[in-house]
């Protein structure tokens, strides 16, 4: 059993996550060490502090795979604060999605739910993407009001748990609110969300452990495996068809200059 983590913070300097390159490599040990295959890297895009786009995590995730751990594979990503103007900016693909597979992850404002989220959501899905709130069990309100996360969800998200969550390590309120999302199928997935090697670190295995314990291993195996699976099927799918299609480009291109 491998795992896949889809919001991680593991790149160096760009923002809250790690502070430099040292810190990221022991990260990625770390996350080898408990099994994880594959890990999103999601830096924060948010706007005035971490002003982080596409091409610039593109090039941080290249650097960082010259230190891949044998097993791991490390793709792109972004953990997204939610903006006015955030269906603009994936219109002109300055922000990435999870692999460029349409998966976005978005974090809400620690204390309000925006009006119309509806209505991005729904904008957001007639571009292709899906959005994937982070963390819902540590927002303030999400936390309290399973309705309005259903809502979100009737409107097209996914919801993503992190892992210390359901341990425990964000206290006992958010380990109640984590469990009572996943109790109601209000969650999709588990992620580490880690910032750094010490005090949140890529770790999966303890709150798979934890969920297994308490709902069962159908339900720990999608949220952990076929939910983050089907992220990675998409990813893969996708490169094999721009793989084709070089090849076939390069074809035609040697055919036409043989004529």
């Amino acid at each position: 059993m491998s795992f896949i983590d889809i919001h991680c913070h593991i790149l160096p300097g760009m923002d809250d996550g790690p502070s430099g390159l040292e810190e990221s490599i022991e990260m990625l040990s770390i996350a080898a060490k408990d099994g994880i295959s594959h890990i999103f890297a999601t830096p924060h895009i948010l706007d005035g502090m971490y002003p982080n786009r596409g091409t610039g995590i593109i090039a941080a995730v290249e650097g960082l795979r010259k230190f891949l751990p044998r097993g791991v594979e490390l793709l792109c990503g972004a953990d997204v604060r939610i903006t006015r103007d955030l269906s603009a900016k994936t219109r002109a693909k300055e922000i990435v999605t999870l692999g460029d597979s349409g998966y976005l992850l978005i974090e809400l404002p620690d204390y309000i739910v925006p009006p119309n989220l509806d209505a991005l959501f729904y904008e957001l899905a007639h571009q292709g993407i899906t959005p994937v709130l982070t963390h819902p069990e540590r927002h303030f309100r999400l936390m309290n009001d399973l309705d309005a996360l259903r809502r979100a969800r009737a409107a097209g998200a996914m919801c993503q748990i992190t892992a210390m969550s359901v341990t425990g390590g964000f206290g006992r309120e958010v380990r109640k609110a984590a469990f009572a999302m996943i109790e109601a199928g209000a969650a999709d997935f588990v992620a580490s969300d880690a910032h750094n090697a010490d005090k949140r670190p890529p770790v999966l295995s303890k709150a798979y452990e934890a969920v297994k314990k308490h709902f069962g291993g159908n339900t720990s195996d999608t949220l952990f495996l076929t939910n983050p699976g089907k992220i990675l099927k998409k990813v893969k799918q996708l490169a094999s068809g721009q793989a084709d299609k070089q090849q076939a480009d390069k074809r035609a291109s040697k055919k036409n200059s043989n004529g």
